[in-house]
């Protein structure tokens, strides 16, 4: 009896010597390679986009779809264009700020490819907010999807801080938050002094003639915070591009009129300075019937690029407070701090 439980205790210990050799015989590599979790930390976070839908989005997001233009600016601002694996559209600006863009594949333009995009499996889709049926679409292939509506300047920053946070760079967002609103408070603070008496009247027109942004709409906070009168601040109307015709136009007797830079544009600032009918409105007798730079990079399209608009429109109606020299010398510091590079005046179109 005695001797049996001997060699069961000697058994056990055999055992445990051996469990013990073999965990010390593995190397740091593979104990290395073993899953580790901080205690509590998950692997998903949840944020609330800009459609108002709750998203549930895996940490450290490696790659991105797109199927239209807008988050690509925010994007690479952020840091994280090397993770875009699907692209609407890209142009030569993109690709010399990220070049692996010109290898970026596609999931659709507009219209998403919904096959495309199950094969292509990215771990998050940003989209337009308001093409709900697309986002929950793409979400029913098990792809996180976040919408994005920055059609004001407040919904610009929270879409820098939403996609900030979505794509692990929070810290990067703040210092581009904390940057547009400087430019915007400098653009403020040199026309802080006019009465509105003085200030310069000023309407931004669609892509035909008689639409103009109301005061609902991204150009309209352009043009104040320039420093100038947006006469169709109050026009009521749940268009974007709401119509008022010549006649209203007429009527307001703009000091500029601003057009806005659109490839579906049915006419241009020589067809209003050109044509009798418009050649007594004050804008078209100074020649102040100007397009929004630029071609390659719309300052007037919804992005960090904004900020350069109003400082260009600044810069056009009140050339005596702010130069012409010192605006340029703006848009490269724009550029570098954004994407860490600049661009010609040539390049760039303005």
């Amino acid at each position: 009896m005695r001797y049996s439980k001997s060699k069961r205790l000697v058994a056990i210990a055999l055992t445990v010597i051996m469990l013990i050799s073999f965990t010390a015989c593995k190397s740091s590599s593979e104990i290395d390679s073993i899953p580790k979790s901080p205690i509590g930390e998950k692997d998903t976070f949840k944020v609330v986009d800009q459609s108002g839908r709750e998203v549930e989005i895996k940490n450290n997001v490696k790659s991105i779809a797109i199927a239209y233009g807008i988050p690509t600016n925010f994007i690479l601002a952020l840091g994280k264009g090397d993770n875009i694996v699907a692209i609407s559209s890209s142009n030569n600006m993109y690709t010399a700020i990220c070049p692996s863009l010109a290898h970026a594949g596609t999931v659709g333009k507009g219209r998403v490819d919904l096959e495309a995009m199950a094969k292509l499996n990215p771990d998050v889709f940003i989209h337009r907010g308001t093409d709900i049926e697309t986002l929950e679409s793409v979400s029913a292939l098990g792809i996180p999807t976040i919408g994005i509506s920055p059609e004001s300047t407040e919904d610009i920053l929270e879409t820098i801080r939403l996609l900030g946070k979505a794509l692990g760079a929070e810290q990067r967002a703040a210092e581009l938050v904390d940057y547009y609103n400087k430019k915007a408070e400098f653009a403020r603070s040199i026309t802080s002094s006019i009465p509105n008496e003085k200030r310069y009247t000023a309407i931004v027109m669609g892509s035909e003639i008689g639409k103009v942004s109301s005061g609902k709409m991204l150009q309209s906070y352009l043009i104040e915070t320039a420093g100038g009168i947006n006469l169709a601040k109050t026009i009521d109307s749940t268009e974007l591009w709401p119509v008022v015709g010549a006649e209203k136009i007429f009527q307001w007797n703009p000091d500029f009129i601003f057009l806005t830079n659109s490839s579906a544009s049915k006419y241009n600032a020589e067809d209003l300075m050109t044509d009798p009918a418009w050649s007594e409105l004050n804008a078209v007798k100074n020649n102040r019937v100007l397009m929004v730079p630029s071609d390659m990079d719309s300052w007037e399209f919804p992005g960090l690029g904004t900020l350069l608009g109003f400082l260009w429109m600044l810069q056009q109606m009140y050339p005596e407070l702010y130069s012409e020299e010192q605006f340029l010398s703006e848009v490269d510091a724009f550029y570098n701090m954004a994407y860490g590079i600049t661009f010609s005046r040539d390049f760039l179109g303005y």
